[in-house]
């Protein structure tokens, strides 16, 4: 975790000093600072305690209004000596909003409504900020910086929904993956790269990569200060699906088979959730890529919310096979990635070997 230091609210109006010599009466309140919000235009007035002093006068007053996203002006005003009844504009200073804005896009090569992609497939994050400053023109560090966070969410594995915590855990769904700092609307992760990027490796922590099964979030923060605590300013997220698993069973991999080619059972588990699967056979050893027959029946199709399981029966396709030779049976799936092209999940090769040799001998009896 990064250290950060507190700083001082912006409620807070400093240097509007009244520099001039005035008498008042007690609780007349003459004398105002004016805020104009530079965003929508709207004022609000703050009357000055009246003073029978005279002489020159400072003091810090509290800003009657949030500062806007666009700032605010603030202008002291003051009554003449008795009897000038003018009002006179004696100081006016611009302060500007110390909580940055920034906007977070997540997006994936599928074009699915909520952000998803698959465990092995990455995806983008854009983070844009906006109002930072140099140190140059401002000692306030909530305008130097925007921390952002980067989180992870599980998944049940049989529900495919935020996995329950234990009974009286105090720990947070959410698990820190990485934190970093925006400064000058650039990412501090490394400032040799330009331009800055971020490297999204760590998904949801799991035994296995290709298992992850739950949420990536980033959210982005405007520092603390001396009033108001951490704001959250910007957040989104990308739902993160397994890799599908595919079993071939009933037949063996380089398996001979000299007669009926046997009955096989395909078992899916976690599909994506829009996916086209299914079986085909070539003539050859296996091959990425390699287009071959359909067997028919056995495609499988999706367009759900999340992973799914399916059982394909393969049986009766002797047709597919009718030379001897080697032969390859893959599972193969197109989804939104590699531009939908087939991708393989499983396969088996092996050998159709129908010739029957007979050795025969010659006998005689007596």
């Amino acid at each position: 975790m990064k250290t950060y230091h507190n700083i001082k609210s912006l409620p807070q109006i400093a240097g509007l000093v009244m520099m001039t010599a005035l008498t008042v009466e007690a609780n007349d309140s003459p004398d105002f600072i004016e805020q104009i919000d530079l965003h929508h235009g709207t004022i609000s007035h703050n009357w000055l305690s009246g003073t029978t002093d005279e002489g020159s006068h400072s003091g810090t007053e509290t800003a009657m209004d949030a500062i806007g996203i666009a700032g605010a002006t603030f202008a002291l005003y003051a009554k003449g000596l008795a009897p000038d009844d003018t009002v006179y504009l004696l100081d006016e200073a611009t302060v500007e909003a110390y909580t940055p804005r920034a906007n977070i896009n997540i997006t994936s090569q599928d074009p699915h409504p909520t952000t998803r992609t698959r465990a092995d497939v990455p995806f983008d994050v854009d983070i844009s900020v906006t109002g930072l400053k140099s140190p140059s023109q401002t000692d306030h560090e909530s305008a130097l910086n925007v921390y952002v966070k980067q989180l992870s969410k599980k998944y049940d594995p049989v529900t495919n929904i935020q996995a329950a915590l234990p009974e009286g855990s105090e720990s947070d769904a959410e698990v820190l993956i990485d934190d970093f700092f925006i400064i000058q609307d650039t990412l501090s992760v490394d400032p040799n790269v330009d331009p800055p990027q971020i490297d999204i490796t760590t998904k949801i922590t799991n035994a296995d990569p290709y298992k992850q099964r739950g949420e990536v979030i980033f959210r982005a923060f405007a520092l603390p200060d001396a009033d108001l605590g951490w704001r959250q300013i910007a957040s989104d997220n990308v739902q993160v699906w397994p890799v599908a698993d595919v079993e071939i069973q009933g037949i063996n991999m380089n398996q001979r088979i000299t007669r009926t080619l046997p009955n096989l059972t395909i078992e899916m588990v976690d599909l994506y959730p829009d996916s086209t699967t299914s079986v085909q056979i070539y003539k050859g050893t296996a091959a990425l890529g390699q287009a071959g027959s359909q067997i028919e029946g056995s495609s499988v199709s999706f367009n759900a919310a999340t992973p799914q399981n399916a059982q394909v029966l393969v049986a009766n396709w002797d047709s597919y096979a009718l030379d001897d030779g080697i032969y390859t049976i893959e599972v193969i799936t197109m989804t939104p990635f590699n531009n939908r092209e087939p991708e393989r999940l499983a396969w088996v090769s092996f050998e159709v070997d129908r010739t029957i040799e007979l050795n025969g001998s010659t006998t005689t009896s007596e």
